[in-house]
């Protein structure tokens, strides 16, 4: 096998616009995004359709819905069909963002594609009717939780968000979920008393907002695999020996 080397970016264009550019050529017939499930309500897979919305890519586009980045990136490396570029999606606060640029990653350009997008509303959300506006109150303005509530989920991501609640109310644990929409559904079905989620996940699962944590900037990446870099080459090699009049 022998030791990693990362991925070279010599023959790709210099800019990330020129490098979109090659996603719109005809010999790329699909540009498949995988991205953070459940569905389209976490904040990976809306900062994805946005920037395909951006570039125009949206019509030869498919989102594959993945558990986890690890693993969605290992899907996306197993694609070797022609014309296919595979676009695995991370972001910055990712907490095994360095695991996978060092490790599987360690053969694609991880960082090739990026987006800017705020959060979609990150919230503390708990099902409906359940406490009233004294008991919201206390939660919010004192760190004071029910005395009956045993379990927060959130991503790992944003659980320094809970350090207070938990760190006031020791008769409550942090469980883990996979993105923040698992973890609206891990509200829904009884498997936690409150979650950080999104407001679209919120929405879906019919959720009460106990407190908007805000909608700060994030920075999303698209990573792309091996073998829709080496497409890429091919592309922008065609295009610079028709440009030169070969």
């Amino acid at each position: 096998m022998g030791l990693p080397t990362f991925l070279s970016k010599v023959g790709l264009p210099s800019t990330e616009a020129e490098t979109v550019a090659l996603l719109r050529c005809d010999e790329v017939s699909e540009v498949r995004c995988f991205v953070l499930g459940p569905r389209k309500i976490s904040n990976i897979p809306q900062a994805c359709e946005l920037w395909l919305r951006q570039n125009g890519l949206e019509d030869k586009a498919q989102l594959v819905i993945g558990e986890r980045p690890d693993h969605y990136l290992l899907e996306a490396q197993a694609v070797h069909e022609p014309g296919v570029v595979p676009v695995f999606w991370t972001c910055a606060v990712y907490g095994k963002e360095k695991e996978l640029f060092f490790g599987d990653a360690v053969n694609t350009h991880m960082f090739l594609f990026s987006q800017v997008m705020p959060l979609d509303h990150m919230q503390l959300a708990c099902l409906p009717g359940k406490l009233t506006l004294e008991a919201v109150r206390t939660i919010c303005d004192l760190e004071l939780l029910p005395g009956h509530w045993k379990r927060l989920a959130s991503h790992p991501s944003p659980k320094p968000l809970l350090n207070g609640l938990l760190d006031h109310n020791p008769q409550t644990t942090w469980v883990e979920a996979n993105s923040n929409g698992f973890a609206a559904e891990m509200v829904k079905s009884g498997q936690a008393d409150a979650c950080i989620t999104t407001e679209t996940a919120r929405l879906e699962q019919g959720l009460e907002r106990l407190h908007d944590f805000g909608t700060p900037d994030m920075v999303f990446f698209g990573g792309v695999t091996k073998h829709g870099v080496e497409l890429l080459k091919r592309v922008h090699e065609s295009l610079s020996l028709a440009t030169i009049g070969f």
